[in-house]
């Protein structure tokens, strides 16, 4: 049988959810105390993620705030949770990753990642394939809402992941992400691009083995419209002129064209980004040779 909250717990917890956002403080401490005492009931996490995943009448920010709080427990008592508890939570986190709402979509990764975070990429064996085969979903949001736990698992455990201990699921994820650099839309291409950047330093061997397709996918992205898609272009770019300036040496000339543009770049985080190259460029042994003939402009 499917866990299901008892009535009157539910409107207490949503009760404690409200008070929670109330900026008086002798009700913060209130339910400070009210909190600690229901985390000694085991279930209690259960209802977070009810409010988090299935409560889609309640308004946003406390739909979220249970998720944030269910997070903090996680990070403090996984390790104490019962089975059936951290089974329940799992579950409902891949079902509803493709949530209508942005934030809750966000909340449902950054609580995924919490899990993953607490040993659990090992022992969660379908998490990985899951979320890969959740991109190919129909439902923007679905795949969007996967990227971006993706993301965030790829930031928190790039070396894990490029390990025998999880079987190498590089392998497979670095080809699936190289496909997405052509979607349709700039939030998912500026995704895929983020993921495949947290392997560049590390030189994890299946970036390695993919490093060319990888670059000619960056150039075809490189005037995307989307800021975000720009800045992240610039940051590989740099990162890769630090490990695999080999690849970049016959472009060096286009390159340096662009990042020439892109530091006067209308926004100025991709502008930022852009000057990095400039930093990274003078510390190779190649620099005076490639910019030779471009001190002029």
């Amino acid at each position: 049988m499917e866990w299901q909250p008892d009535e009157q717990g539910l409107q207490q917890v949503l009760q404690l959810l409200k008070d929670s956002q109330s900026p008086n403080t002798v009700t913060q401490r209130a339910v400070q105390q009210k909190l600690e005492q229901l985390n000694q009931f085991p279930d209690f996490n259960n209802y977070l993620i009810f409010v988090l995943t299935r409560l889609k009448t309640e308004d946003e920010p406390t739909r979220s705030l249970s998720g944030l709080i269910l997070k903090n427990n996680v990070k403090a008592h996984y390790q104490n949770f019962p089975s059936g508890v951290s089974d329940f939570i799992k579950q409902e986190c891949l079902n509803s990753i493709g949530d209508p709402s942005p934030l809750i979509r966000a909340t449902i990764g950054i609580l995924i990642t919490t899990i993953a975070s607490k040993g659990e990429l090992q022992s969660w064996p379908e998490l990985l394939p899951q979320l890969c085969s959740l991109l190919d979903s129909e439902d923007y949001n679905t795949c969007e809402g996967s990227f971006g736990a993706l993301q965030k698992i790829c930031e928190d455990s790039s070396e894990l992941l490029d390990s025998d201990a999880l079987n190498r699921p590089l392998n497979v994820m670095i080809p699936k992400f190289l496909q997405f650099f052509k979607h349709c839309s700039p939030k998912i291409r500026s995704h895929a691009i983020a993921c495949v950047n947290q392997f560049i330093i590390g030189r994890a061997q299946a970036l390695m083995d993919n490093v060319d397709t990888f670059i000619e996918s960056l150039f075809v992205l490189a005037v995307d419209e989307d800021s975000e898609v720009r800045k992240n272009v610039c940051r590989a770019l740099v990162m890769l002129l630090e490990v695999r300036i080999d690849r970049l040496i016959p472009h060096m000339h286009s390159i340096i064209q662009y990042m020439l543009q892109r530091t006067q770049d209308p926004d100025e985080n991709v502008a930022l980004e852009a000057c990095e190259f400039w930093l990274t460029l003078a510390e190779q042994p190649i620099c005076k040779e490639a910019l030779s003939g471009h001190l002029l402009q």
